[in-house]
């Protein structure tokens, strides 16, 4: 077993007095195409009683399975919570990408946190992209890993940044994996007169998320992880060891990780002020013919588009499409949002007369003003992941391994990641109102 050393209190913003209080966010209701066509998953137990472990994780997504799974490969007690069951939050209603970079741009990353930085960062999100690779590898995950992913142009400017974006890639970053589309080219992949052209990226893609989550956990259970479902947790209390407390039992640790995410509260300004959740949906059609998916999809590669709050769309196992859209700023879910998705795809491919949604839901999305992720410590003890705004299946494992090395003694990632600043949002509803309108006038502009 590893001997790990707390932190010293210099290293703490704001050392803890008194208890930290938590809450969490159920998920909405809806018919989950990962959840229905995967494997049943294991049932863990309902923490009870008293129990200890150098590191207790709060969050049974990709961020705090990544980080557990990292930990107990170096000999380190980990104990996981789960409010719900593991993966019914983002980590089991994503889109499922596996994208390259961040949701902020480049060029704008590069102005606030300077170049050097930035194109670290983007090399750390490509490296893990061979990460998760090498996770399905070697534990044999069957997660419908698919390669090709087209980021697409809606009109010329958009294609004009892409064209820029290509260039930068290749000259500054010696990413040379992707590859210019126009109009004409793009239509060997993708048979719709809405885009003007697109980008291109081998070796990005997608999997399915929740099966990928599933093996990862398998992977904790051979490691003695403690894991608890329909646990929520309430509150942790300082001392020398930290006390997180259920309504059943408590975990006595040295180490807490909050990983809930947009499903997680907290009383902490240091996190409630940098976030917002956000609501978008995503819907799976009914089998469609091979003819069908030639008609709209012919090289099986996985879209987005270029809007700020994007369409992404990509098909699936079973021969369906999955299709993702919209954003809710009140982190609501529209009664109407079937329909949505649903006229999204008759305007994107009106060829495609003879299909359903057979699977649709919404899911929140944890997102911050400038669409980078916030990460750090509320003090010594204490590690937070939270705002990955719509990039969360690379950067939440990602994110895990990095805290990970932190507690192991290596913070050298996680100080890049904690030490972008983040503004400080309004209280709720202002602050949701406020990004509505700022996002509204995006689009105007």
């Amino acid at each position: 077993m590893l001997k790990l050393e707390k932190k010293s209190e210099e290293q703490s913003s704001s050392p803890m007095k008194t208890k930290v209080l938590l809450g969490h966010r159920r998920p909405a209701d809806g018919k989950l195409f990962y959840h229905a066509t995967a494997c049943p998953s294991p049932n863990f137990s309902t923490l009870e009683g008293d129990h200890h472990a150098d590191v207790c994780v709060v969050g049974g997504g990709l961020t705090g399975v990544s980080t557990a799974l990292h930990l107990a490969k170096s000999g380190i007690s980990v104990a996981l919570l789960e409010a719900q069951r593991i993966g019914c939050g983002a980590s089991g209603r994503n889109g499922g990408h596996i994208a390259n970079g961040f949701s902020c741009e480049l060029t704008r990353m590069e102005k606030m946190l300077g170049f050097e930085a930035t194109k670290m960062l983007w090399q750390m999100v490509d490296s893990y992209l061979v990460d998760i690779d090498q996770n399905i590898l070697t534990h044999g995950i069957q997660c419908d890993r698919k390669f090709g992913y087209i980021y697409a142009a809606n009109n010329s400017y958009q294609m004009r940044e892409l064209a820029l974006l290509n260039d930068r890639l290749k000259s500054k970053y010696n990413y040379q994996k992707t590859t210019l589309l126009h109009k004409s080219e793009l239509g060997k992949f993708l048979r719709t007169a809405q885009y003007s052209g697109g980008l291109f990226d081998k070796t990005c893609g997608q999997i399915n998320p929740f099966k990928y989550l599933q093996g990862l956990v398998k992977q904790l259970k051979t490691m003695n992880v403690k894991i608890f479902e329909q646990s929520p947790a309430q509150a942790i209390s300082p001392g020398s060891d930290l006390t997180v407390h259920a309504e059943k039992g408590r975990i006595k640790s040295k180490y807490v990780l909050l990983a809930g995410n947009a499903y997680l509260s907290c009383n902490t300004p240091l996190l409630e002020d940098k976030s917002i959740p956000v609501s978008s949906f995503v819907g799976v059609t009914t089998p469609l013919s091979r003819a069908s998916i030639q008609s709209i999809l012919p090289r099986d590669v996985t879209v987005a588009d270029c809007n700020k709050i994007p369409d992404y769309f990509q098909i699936i196992a079973g021969n369906r499409m999955l299709f993702g859209c919209g954003i809710n700023f009140l982190g609501k879910e529209p009664k109407t949002f079937r329909k949505i998705i649903s006229s999204r795809i008759k305007r994107l491919f009106p060829q495609l007369t003879s299909f359903e949604l057979e699977y649709a839901w919404s899911g929140l999305i944890s997102s911050t003003t400038n669409k980078l992720p916030h990460i750090g410590q509320i003090n010594s003890q204490i590690y937070y992941a939270q705002g990955f705004s719509g990039h969360g299946v690379v950067l939440s494992g990602l994110i895990g391994k990095l805290i990970s090395e932190a507690i192991l003694g290596n913070s050298g990632g996680f100080e890049l990641f904690s030490r972008i600043k983040h503004k400080k949002l309004p209280p709720y509803p202002i602050k949701s109102i406020g990004l509505g309108i700022a996002n509204l006038l995006h689009k105007l502009q």
